[in-house]
């Protein structure tokens, strides 16, 4: 398959290149999407954001330079689906002593963790909301700092301190509460 070939039908509107891309490309697009989400969308999300990104395709094909390459421009429509995803995503509110922890020990395991948990629950939600919001894409749902900082339109060493004073204070509201960490 030619790349830069189909690029230049697909941009004189030829559908039978849209499916030659879509049947030789749709394995890339998934593993971009994948590796891009590090787990946090099931095969399903998967499935749908590749829809979106050869629909984005579609759509976008009067504006496709054939000489860049359908890789990179594909590539760049898949983050950007991803991240359009992750910004929807919001954290539970409700009781996260039910939740897996990123490195998929189960709270459920020990009855202490889970009293831990109970209260670490409390005291998130007395935070204001970007700091909880912060501190659960990053414990619970495993997200880089960096990643956290483009989803939520901050800049990175922002994140980091926030994620830092909001570890402090659970520390000490936690030590104060009876815990030794």
């Amino acid at each position: 398959m030619n790349e830069n070939h189909l690029a230049a039908r697909l941009k004189k509107d030829d559908t039978a290149a849209l499916e030659k891309i879509i049947e030789g490309l749709s394995g890339y697009v998934a593993a971009v999407l994948r590796n891009f989400s590090r787990g946090a969308f099931s095969e399903d999300d998967i499935d749908e954001l590749c829809i979106d990104v050869f629909f984005s395709l579609w759509e976008a094909r009067a504006n496709l330079d054939a000489k860049r390459g359908l890789r990179a421009y594909l590539s760049a429509i898949a983050r950007n689906a991803a991240k359009n995803r992750f910004r929807t995503l919001k954290p539970p509110s409700e009781d996260i002593s039910e939740l897996e922890i990123a490195d998929g020990f189960s709270v459920e395991d020990n009855a202490e963790l889970n009293e831990l948990m109970r209260e670490l629950d409390n005291i998130l939600k007395t935070l204001p909301q970007v700091e909880r919001e912060t501190f659960m894409r990053f414990c619970f749902y495993g997200q880089k700092s960096s990643e956290i900082a483009e989803i939520m339109n901050t800049a990175e060493s922002t994140t980091r301190s926030r994620l830092s004073r909001t570890r402090e204070k659970l520390r000490r509201e936690l030590k104060n509460r009876g815990f030794e960490l």
